[in-house]
């Protein structure tokens, strides 16, 4: 008996077919402003980034090109400068984002206003450096650390080595180590080990994450690096901190950085 089921349980897969819908896309024009932006306590030029939302699949932004953006921090406003001309990207001038700060975005564009605010939260010191050996190269091991919601970028070089044979010889990536418990991201994809060789130059960035900025990420993750495992969430919009009319997030954050060279 449990023959005869097997069997037909093969017929019934054998004879299953698929049949490919064609359904196109419907997109809506919801007249949004994509706004990108972080403020660290480097002493540099910070960038805002505004572009608007594609319409189609695999699109690319337009940049929103003419704004008035401006920094507000207690009695100091910045005046950001777009540059290049066109490009959307708008450039503070030099300054620092201070530990606690409230700091305000103000956007003036085609006649609409848009607001934003973050204040930094302090960073834990970055933990030692950990990567093993895959046969002849090495990889990344990457765990959470301390106590606090935090993201670290690691950026690999090894352009001017003998190990590099072609343009592709650098890498990035960013490991988020937010504190929260979300089975999307316990059985998220599975993702290609990055690997690189002896002598690579590796440059950490470690940020700090406000409370709204940690719903941010986490929504953005969801959404992407952890969609596809076993356990998806309902598709839906990224939280923001940006005012009506506006999508993506204003971010303040602490950083600390280091740089290690891999040996064997």
């Amino acid at each position: 008996m449990k023959f005869r089921n097997g069997i037909l349980l093969l017929l019934i897969i054998l004879l299953a077919c698929e049949e490919a819908i064609d359904k196109p896309v419907v997109s809506q024009n919801q007249n949004l402003l994509a706004v990108e932006g972080v403020l660290t306590n480097e002493n540099k030029s910070h960038s805002i980034t505004l572009s608007l939302p594609y319409q189609s699949l695999n699109g690319q932004a337009a940049p929103a090109t003419g704004a008035l953006v401006q920094i507000i921090q207690g009695g100091n406003v910045y005046t950001l400068t777009e540059s290049p001309a066109g490009s959307g990207i708008y450039q503070t001038p030099v300054f620092r984002a201070v530990f606690d700060e409230v700091y305000s975005l103000s956007i003036l564009y085609q006649g609409k206003g848009y607001f934003a605010q973050d204040s930094s939260v302090p960073v834990e010191p970055l933990a030692a450096i950990d990567y093993r050996k895959v046969n002849d190269q090495y990889q990344l091991v990457l765990n959470n650390t301390g106590s606090n919601a935090n993201y670290v970028d690691h950026s690999m070089d090894w352009k001017n080595t003998a190990s590099c044979a072609n343009n592709a010889c650098e890498g990035r990536i960013v490991f988020y180590d937010l504190k929260t418990i979300d089975v999307n991201e316990i059985y998220k994809p599975a993702k290609e080990d990055f690997l690189f060789p002896v002598n690579t130059t590796i440059i950490r960035r470690k940020y700090s994450v406000s409370p709204a900025y940690r719903a941010f990420l986490r929504s953005v993750l969801s959404e992407t690096e952890w969609r596809g495992g076993i356990y998806d969430v309902e598709r839906s919009n990224t939280t923001t901190n940006l005012s009506a009319g506006a999508i993506g997030f204003f971010a303040v954050t602490t950083v600390v950085s280091d740089t290690t060279v891999v040996v064997e």
